[in-house]
């Protein structure tokens, strides 16, 4: 992607009409396509053995099937790698758009990030994976564009001047998001996906939304209650930094404070689930649980997590997801084993894997907050 980005902003620099010149432009041409054409020899070195590997996969992978995509699924998979680049990040970047000199300065970066949504929105089919991991490119880009339409916004305030005002927007921010973070917050299945609709529809923010998992990294929970509210408020203020000039500064610390706020927040739920539950500690356990447990032998695993330290233990059988294009069904019901559930995501407990598990006797259950872990016993059914 970079690569590429970079041959896009070179043949845009040359193509500017201030420096227009046919012959010039034609040479220059020339000269570039030689570090391309020794990268791609390298790239063919490096790789032949396993070119065929490559030119397979690409034969298989879903590109330009539009007619067949799940747009929701993306939809709510690219919203959600929203939560993880934050309103301090992603709203100034926006916001840049509309600013010609920033646009100018950092075309390269605007580009990358079109290059990069083109081909994972675009070009291929990435709904049925992770592509909210794939969506982390945003992080570096805006953190560049971010940092100098911020500062430009902040410049001029005088830190210990304004100290005391800096201390009370901290402790506002605090109260608010006690007020958010202490309400009750309901934990949906991911699949399928009518019950986050059903509370989006009768304006109930109060659940948790689960973030990362699968293949890793380990995942947690965030209210999206909170996220509503911050994002709404982030939005609210960066637009009204831009419109009253008067007030400029002091919205914009109120801004950064909030942004900086969520991101504090968010990175804390994240390392130590303090709010929600710890994934990985309950992980931890249940692992513990299953290598020191002589009668456990063979363990499937919900969405493979745990999975390397059960194959190390020997005693990893296989896994399962809830996606709707997957169907294990007939593989569990004839099923014999342990299966070591670290319900997270959470699965629909009326859904049609739920039943087939719960039907064998529970060994043991763990819980932290709103991550629950279950060890089933389906050896003797």
């Amino acid at each position: 992607m970079f690569l590429g980005t970079l041959i896009i902003d070179y043949f845009l620099s040359s193509y500017a009409p201030d420096k227009f010149d046919l012959k010039k432009i034609s040479l220059r041409i020339i000269k570039f396509w030689w570090p391309l054409v020794l990268i791609g020899l390298v790239f063919c070195y490096l790789y032949a053995s396993r070119l065929g590997y490559v030119i397979e996969y690409a034969k298989n992978f879903n590109s330009l099937n539009f007619g067949l995509r799940a747009y929701f699924e993306l939809g709510f998979k690219a919203l959600k790698s929203l939560v993880w680049l934050s309103p301090l990040l992603f709203l100034p970047v926006v916001i840049g758009v509309f600013n010609r000199e920033i646009l100018q300065k950092y075309r390269f970066w605007y580009l990358y990030l079109g290059v990069n949504l083109i081909f994972y929105l675009v070009l291929f089919d990435f709904t049925k994976l992770a592509i909210e991991r794939y969506f982390m490119f945003w992080i570096m880009p805006s953190i560049i564009i971010s940092s100098e339409i911020i500062f430009k916004l902040i410049s001029g305030f005088n830190v210990k001047k304004n100290y005391f005002s800096l201390i009370s927007i901290g402790v506002l921010f605090v109260g608010i998001s006690s007020f958010i973070l202490s309400a009750d917050q309901a934990v949906l299945p991911l699949n399928p996906k009518e019950e986050y609709v059903r509370h989006i529809q009768s304006l109930d923010f109060n659940f948790l939304l689960p973030l990362t998992g699968g293949s890793g990294p380990a995942g947690f929970y965030f209210s999206a209650q909170f996220i509503l509210w911050i994002w709404l408020l982030c939005g609210l203020l960066l637009i009204g930094a831009l419109s009253f000039k008067k007030i400029r500064i002091h919205l914009s610390i109120v801004f950064l404070v909030f942004g900086i706020g969520y991101n504090l927040i968010f990175m804390n739920e994240y390392l130590f689930g303090s709010l929600f539950g710890s994934v990985p500690t309950i992980t931890r356990t249940s692992i513990d649980y299953v290598r020191n447990n002589p009668d456990i032998t063979n363990v499937i695993t919900y969405y493979d997590i745990g999975a390397y330290y059960l194959r190390l233990s020997d005693k990893y059988e296989a896994r399962f997801y809830t996606a709707p294009s997957r169907d294990y069904t007939v593989r569990m019901d004839a099923y014999r084993g342990h299966y070591m559930i670290v319900d997270f995501p959470a699965i629909d407990k009326n859904g049609r894997y739920w039943p087939l598990i719960a039907r064998c006797p529970l060994l043991k259950k763990f819980q932290d907050k709103k991550v629950e872990s279950y060890i089933f016993d389906c050896s003797k059914i």
